[in-house]
């Protein structure tokens, strides 16, 4: 297994491609050349919040993480919100309409059946459904020092066989199977674990992976009034495409990379508080994308909520501007 430890994302992002270009080996599937570890590739982040990609050749979408947070902290799945960030997610979905495998609802509406989620509204919640957001919670809220705050996104009923029970054939299994939530045994700092079955380098972990987990252990970790800890990632397959090789070879070789750290104040100290600026958010996300022309700036009152809104609205402007 290789092992590393990375102050933040930037030196990450090349600490990665180098070691993909020294230790990569080819595989050919679904018709692409990839690029990947020969084995698991396990690392830790020392500074979580230092996640905002500053490397100028790695073409960073720095709207697109904080947008598809927003669709995971709401429970959704639907293309009509996510591809006005990214067209392209359009070309991942079985159905041309939702992320079968979208994570929205498997954090905060997981049920367990058979049927695939299609869920377009901020924080729809279903009867026999599992919110796992409140359920790791509930398991600080019971015992702070718990090892029972996990998170499973994988879904059997969903993700290996269709209704006539054959194997699932779909553009979208989940990548992401697992998130552990917890506390150092020394201090008050909350450490989250993430597994993945694979993962693209690019288009997954230095795009939106490694920031939509390091903001969730953030928000989660002012939830339950704790400090935010170390943040640990588990590939099975780290890997990348061959179109981006000539993006590998200039990121790694890069002298210097800074890993800055961003800090903002949060009011809001319950899950409850924070759906309510979920929802807020979210309505205001709603308003900007459908008519920003007309649209009036708002304040969130909540500095971590002002910097998320501020970032879809600069985006919302600048397209609606063009």
């Amino acid at each position: 297994m290789h092992t590393e430890t990375y102050s933040g994302i930037n030196s990450f992002l090349k600490g990665a491609c180098k070691l993909l270009l020294s230790e990569g080996v080819k595989r050919v599937t679904r018709g692409k050349i990839c690029y990947e570890l020969p084995e698991p590739f396990l690392f830790k982040l020392t500074e979580p919040k230092a996640r905002i990609v500053t490397i100028p050749e790695r073409k960073w979408n720095r709207t697109l993480p904080y947008a598809e947070s927003l669709w995971i902290a709401s429970g959704r799945n639907d293309l009509l919100y996510i591809c006005h960030y990214l067209e392209r997610m359009r070309d991942f979905s079985d159905d041309g309409m939702f992320m079968r495998g979208g994570y929205g609802p498997r954090f905060r509406d997981y049920n367990g059946s058979n049927d695939d989620y299609h869920i377009s509204t901020i924080n729809e919640r279903k009867p026999n459904s599992v919110d796992q957001l409140r359920y790791i919670v509930k398991c600080f809220s019971n015992d702070i020092e718990t090892r029972r705050a996990v998170i499973s996104l994988g879904d059997p009923m969903k993700d290996d066989f269709d209704q006539s029970w054959n194997l699932k054939d779909s553009k979208d299994i989940p990548c992401t199977r697992e998130l552990h939530f917890i506390k150092q045994s020394t201090n008050n700092k909350l450490d989250l674990i993430v597994k993945m079955r694979s993962n693209d380098l690019i288009w997954g972990a230095s795009a939106v992976n490694i920031f939509n987990y390091t903001f969730m252990q953030e928000y989660v970790s002012a939830i339950l009034g704790l400090e935010i800890g170390n943040y640990y990632h588990l590939a099975d397959n780290m890997h990348y495409y061959e179109d981006f090789k000539d993006m590998i070879k200039v990121i790694a070789n890069i002298s210097e990379v800074n890993d800055e750290v961003m800090n903002f104040h949060k009011s809001f100290t319950s899950l409850e508080e924070f759906d309510v600026l979920v929802s807020k958010l979210g309505h205001e996300e709603n308003l900007m994308r459908k008519d920003m022309s007309s649209y009036k700036y708002v304040q969130m009152g909540d500095e971590f909520f002002q910097h998320w809104y501020d970032t879809l609205y600069k985006y919302n402007f600048q397209k609606n501007n063009r």
